[in-house]
């Protein structure tokens, strides 16, 4: 038996290895354990499979009898390739001998790292791999390959893109961003990260979604552009990632060849299934790939895509799958260049109209469950909306308004949708229709929630004139609560309480509940605005009788937060802490983003008027926050009393309890957010108590503290969990500051701080 001279991979030195510290541990872990002989990189071309591997071989090959080798497999093609291939890379001299014999004798029992790279395209590799498992006992393999190994035994190492910055201010923490900036270095010495660049390098990143083959090409092209500029140019990065390397492979010389690669191995039933893949933004569901693709088997065929790491798998409501852009944009190209683009395009338009109709268009409005599907398939939809626009399709571009309108009015970025609404508007087709008298109506509310009262006028006007050509009385009551609304929030309160009560009198004609109960929470609104509470409150009681009875979350949510800002403002503050509860309650999960500012803002009114003035701030903080996160709009009148809260806590306490308190509102994440909420809604407290300091709940858990309950006691009787306990206690001790629970339990009994 010939001994294998020991091999040293380190000789040629790796490449860089930048974020990915992690998957380099979890892999050494897996080939250092006795009960494992096979671990397989797998993931998407461009991913830096390869790179992984050799800085894995590099690392550890000194463990190993022989060392280590690596084999590059992609020059390689057809069947039984892998043996003659690994017997070259050691350097074995000629022999008649077959080569899995040739290496039964040179490496014997002795361990050794066999890297074999890029397995993907070689045809049925199962069988060689197990024959060498059984005749080599103490060889370890580690593989590269974009497609699953059906092979006993093997242990799947998953790599996906690098981690791209969420917030510019992570950017310097992202890994996509390091490797960026550092392939950018290779072009200009003296490029860095700096808080001027970071946003648009940020944008770079997100756009090639931390794909590393990506990040690298683009960064070479930093010779010819600046970052601003190849953010641009990176609307098209098939065409842009391109001239790689000459020394690298062809694959990986431009970012199209890297999925070609992958895509070439496809059979042509999986190729048709690829192509409707593309037709997505966002992602997709099982479901939405069939109707696409139109195919039997789609499941399985999705499946094999996976296998093949052109599908990505994606996060949603229910399962759910994604291209990454760069391979979606392949996609598309080959959809283009063989015919089948528009035919999927129908497709994708005709699926997602009846997805929106199905989830909008019901008794109940918009749920929980429909919103977060719709929130999941957003990019869909519009790309849906803009191709029935672009078709000249009328009908079915205002059947998408129609079922989309509530879904943009709660999600912000309204300036987009009105655009969307006026391009429809704009299409040909019968003037004098319900469909479109309709869609008149919905496009200026969706205008008045924006602000943009000039075409929502427009469009008000013009939608009553049509329902009262039509003769359809029910529709002229709808009509008539748009343009009241449209003239209340210009200011003209009197006018549009007007003609709010004409809208209330035909919609109680026409027994229409729906209607009537969004005009009463809108006369409600009116007159509010000119201090008529008791008369507001009655329209809100019956309001939300109605919505109650036709079991409509959102506009139970809604009434129920008007209702507690009245009760604020006319100085009920028990009351209003009941209706706040209970908005809470219903509304927070409709992830409605125009719902949830203004919640914030009314539990912020309702806690200073409680004297609970830091966590006030916080509060107002957080509903100025999601309001510019978001894209909303406040109406006016709450802009109003918000700017008049802030003045008034900021003249309440002192300038550095007012700085935090915004800070922390403003930086809170969800969860905070939702305490700070729960703490809002808390039933009150004894008032000669310092509770701008303490918040109601904190209150409750000093109260279990000095009574000697644990924190899985206290959470127990509270309903909250142990670790929300101690962080309240962790605050208590802060704010009072106080060492430990004794010294809490004897500042409670000094305080008269009794249940």
């Amino acid at each position: 038996m010939t001994i294998l001279p020991r091999t040293d991979p380190s000789r040629v030195a790796p490449p860089p290895l930048v974020g990915r510290a992690h998957e380099l541990a979890v892999a050494r872990e897996l080939l250092t354990r006795p009960d494992l002989r096979m671990v397989s990189l797998r993931g998407p071309g461009g991913v830096g499979k390869t790179s992984l591997a050799q800085a894995l071989l590099a690392e550890i090959f000194p463990t190993f009898d022989l060392g280590g080798c690596f084999v590059n497999l992609s020059i390689r093609r057809g069947e039984g390739q892998i043996l003659p291939a690994i017997v070259q890379a050691l350097h074995l001299p000629a022999s008649p001998d077959p080569a899995l014999d040739q290496l039964a004798a040179a490496i014997g029992h002795h361990s050794i790292l066999l890297v074999l790279d890029n397995l993907e395209h070689l045809p049925s590799p199962e069988s060689d791999l197990a024959a060498l498992t059984e005749r080599l006992p103490g060889a370890r393999f580690l593989i590269t390959s974009r497609r699953v190994l059906h092979l006993r035994g093997v242990q799947e190492l998953p790599l996906g893109p690098l981690a791209v910055p969420r917030e510019v201010a992570g950017a310097a923490d992202s890994p996509a961003v390091q490797l960026f900036v550092e392939r950018a270095q290779a072009v200009d010495p003296d490029f860095t990260l700096t808080p001027e660049n970071a946003p648009v390098l940020s944008a770079i990143c997100r756009v090639l979604e931390g794909l590393p083959l990506a990040l690298e090409l683009a960064a070479a092209r930093l010779r010819a552009v600046d970052p601003n500029g190849l953010l641009g140019w990176l609307n098209a990065p098939l065409e842009v990632l391109t001239d790689g390397p000459v020394d690298d492979p062809p694959r990986r010389q431009s970012l199209r060849s890297a999925v070609r690669w992958s895509a070439d191995l496809l059979t042509p039933v999986e190729r048709e299934v690829f192509l409707a893949c593309g037709a997505f933004l966002g992602g997709f569901t099982l479901e939405a790939l069939e109707a696409v693709a139109g195919i039997d088997e789609t499941r399985a065929v999705l499946i094999a895509l996976v296998d093949h790491s052109l599908v990505q798998r994606a996060v949603g409501p229910e399962p759910r799958w994604r291209l990454l852009e760069p391979v979606r944009e392949f996609a598309v190209e080959e959809a283009h260049a063989s015919g089948q683009f528009e035919r999927l395009a129908d497709r994708h338009a005709h699926y997602y109209l009846a997805l929106a109709e199905r989830l909008t268009l019901t008794t109940t409005g918009l749920t929980p469950h429909a919103v977060a599907h719709l929130q999941a398939d957003d990019a869909n939809l519009h790309a849906a909306l803009e191709h029935v626009i672009t078709s000249g399709a009328t009908e079915e571009a205002q059947r998408f308004v129609q079922a989309l309108s509530n879904h943009w009015a709660g999600q912000g970025g309204l300036s987009s949708a009105v655009t969307l609404c006026r391009r429809v508007l704009a299409l040909p087709g019968e003037g004098h229709t319900a469909r479109r008298a309709e869609v008149l109506q919905l496009s200026a509310w969706l205008a008045i929630r924006d602000h943009q009262f000039g075409p929502a006028e427009t469009w008000a006007r013009e939608g009553l004139c049509t329902w009262q050509a039509l003769g359809d009385t029910a529709g002229e009551a709808s009509a008539l609560a748009t343009l009241a609304d449209m003239l209340a929030s210009q200011g003209q309160t009197a006018e549009g309480v007007r003609y709010f009560l004409q809208a209330l009198t035909l919609a109680q004609v026409h027994n229409d509940l729906n209607l009537e109960a969004q005009t009463r929470h809108n006369v409600a609104v009116s007159l509010g605005q000119i201090g008529e509470y008791a008369a507001a409150l009655e329209h809100l009681d019956r309001a939300l009788e109605i919505n109650t009875a036709l079991e409509q979350p959102l506009g139970q949510a809604y009434t129920s937060a008007l209702s507690a800002r009245l009760h604020a403002l006319n100085g009920d503050l028990e009351a209003g802490r009941i209706r706040l509860q209970r908005s809470w309650q219903v509304g927070r999960e409709l992830n409605d983003r125009f719902f949830d500012v203004r919640l914030l803002y009314i539990a912020a009114l309702l806690s200073q008027r409680r004297g609970h003035l830091i966590l006030s701030v916080r509060l107002a903080a957080a509903s100025v926050a999601l309001q510019r996160r978001s894209d909303v709009r406040m109406p006016t009148p709450y802009e109003r009393e918000r700017t008049t809260l802030m003045a008034d806590l900021r003249a309440a306490i002192s300038e550095s309890e007012f700085t935090a308190a915004w800070e922390a509102g403003t930086h809170a994440g969800p969860e905070t957010v939702a305490a700070d909420l729960d703490d809002a809604m808390q039933a009150a407290v004894p008032s000669a108590l310092p509770t701008h300091h303490l918040t109601p709940r904190e209150l409750e858990v000093l109260i279990r503290v000095s009574e000697g309950s644990s924190d899985k006691k206290i959470a127990q009787v509270l309903g909250i969990s142990p670790g929300t306990v101690g962080k309240h206690v962790a605050s208590l001790l802060g704010k009072l500051e106080l060492h430990n629970r004794v010294e809490l339990t004897r500042w409670a009994v000094d305080h008269h701080v009794t249940p």
